[in-house]
């Protein structure tokens, strides 16, 4: 099975189809005790010939069908049969050369419980292909965004609704050479971070042609994490969450920094963030120099970081803290790509002022943030690590 049809793939509006239906039969002994699921992480794709992975989470054993209504067969799933999780299974399916849209139901059996979840491809009169070219967006005069004066570089926002709004999500700043966002930059607060779990509906981002992202269904080769820029748990709710697992938010990243001193220091975050109106987040990887590649499923090389960075600039109205600077405070870290001691003191060593942060890696932070509160006071925010964080 060749996967270099995934990067032909386009999903005008992405989707992850997630549906669990239990059986109204009355469990017995051979009963399974959680429902089945089945996530389509394109839900809805063009008008071509491609594939892509689908993931199936059962107790014991399950197999899985396809139903077309009374159209013709034109896509095929393998395997058809398995047991537990399994995130392998290739759904592919034919060219679709008639105006109107078709879609087929996938239904997992388990036991006697079952889940469904429609695939739908978009016929000639549908929605365009994906764009040939990436382009970037207006940036916003939002708190959080860092400089976006590099000609090599492209500016991409999403957002996301909550509470029956529109908000931003997150914004990044994308390398094509290197294939990689070099910071993603995005407010944090309880509101924000909604309710809900992790999808791993990993998926091409739709406003970057794929052909200049790192195909990721299966991970990086080379023993690399596929290390979240904006984390999970940072966006939870239906449709949000898989923003996360765009492509175009992941780095090559090693285990024993992601998975240990990096993760703390994601928890960290969020627990400031709960203690704030807002905390606006940067978080990047630093490619200045770098050598080492990290490979996609489709032998594309990705660059290897040779260190990440978070930049804070935290706000609480009313003075509690940040006295002195209008409730505004920040704090920056910087972690070579290695292993480090996995506790808060170890951690808040890396600490620094976002003044050194800006000098270590060649980058303005926080642009917009003088024009909200003046240069002086700017200056000093920028140039001090206020106690509050300790």
């Amino acid at each position: 099975m060749q996967l270099s049809s995934f990067l032909k793939i386009f999903l005008p509006l992405p989707a992850v189809i997630l549906f669990a239906v239990s059986s109204c039969v009355k469990p017995d002994e051979t009963a399974i005790d959680r429902d089945p699921t089945v996530s389509i992480p394109l839900g809805t794709v063009g008008t071509k010939a491609s594939s892509q992975f689908v993931t199936v989470d059962a107790d014991g054993s399950w197999t899985i069908s396809l139903d077309f209504g009374e159209a013709e067969t034109w896509a095929s799933i393998e395997p058809a049969a398995g047991e537990g999780r399994r995130s392998d299974i290739v759904l592919s399916w034919e060219k679709n050369e008639g105006e109107d849209e078709r879609s087929c139901t996938l239904t997992v059996t388990a036991g006697e419980k079952t889940a469904s979840a429609t695939f739908i491809q978009n016929g000639t009169s549908g929605p365009a292909e994906e764009p040939s070219e990436i382009k970037s967006d207006i940036p916003g005069k939002w708190l959080e965004l860092p400089a976006t004066d590099d000609p090599g570089l492209y500016f991409i926002t999403h957002d996301m609704e909550r509470a029956g709004k529109k908000v931003r999500n997150y914004s990044y700043y994308y390398s094509v050479e290197d294939k990689l966002a070099v910071w993603v930059a995005y407010p944090l607060n309880k509101r924000l971070i909604g309710s809900g779990s992790r999808t791993d509906d990993w998926g091409y981002d739709p406003k970057v042609p794929s052909k200049y992202q790192p195909a990721l269904f299966k991970g990086f080769k080379g023993g690399y994490d596929r290390g979240h820029q904006l984390p999970s748990a940072d966006r939870y709710g239906s449709g949000i969450n898989e923003t996360t697992f765009y492509f175009t938010n992941m780095t090559p990243q090693k285990g024993e920094l992601n998975q240990q001193a990096w993760a703390e220091l994601e928890t960290m975050v969020r627990e400031w963030c709960y203690e704030m109106d807002t905390l606006y987040v940067v978080t990047g990887a630093d490619i200045r120099g770098a050598q080492d590649v990290a490979y996609d499923n489709n032998g594309e090389s990705v660059t290897v970081p040779e260190g990440y960075f978070k930049a804070l600039l935290g706000y609480k109205k009313g003075g509690s803290i940040g006295n002195a600077t209008g409730g505004y405070i920040g704090i920056a870290f910087y972690f070579d790509h290695r292993r480090y001691d996995n506790d808060k003191n170890a951690i808040m060593d890396q600490s620094m002022t976002i003044d050194e942060l800006e000098d270590k890696i060649g980058c303005d932070l926080f642009v917009n943030l003088p024009d909200k509160i003046g240069e002086d006071t700017a200056a000093r925010v920028e140039s001090e690590v206020d106690s509050w964080w300790n």
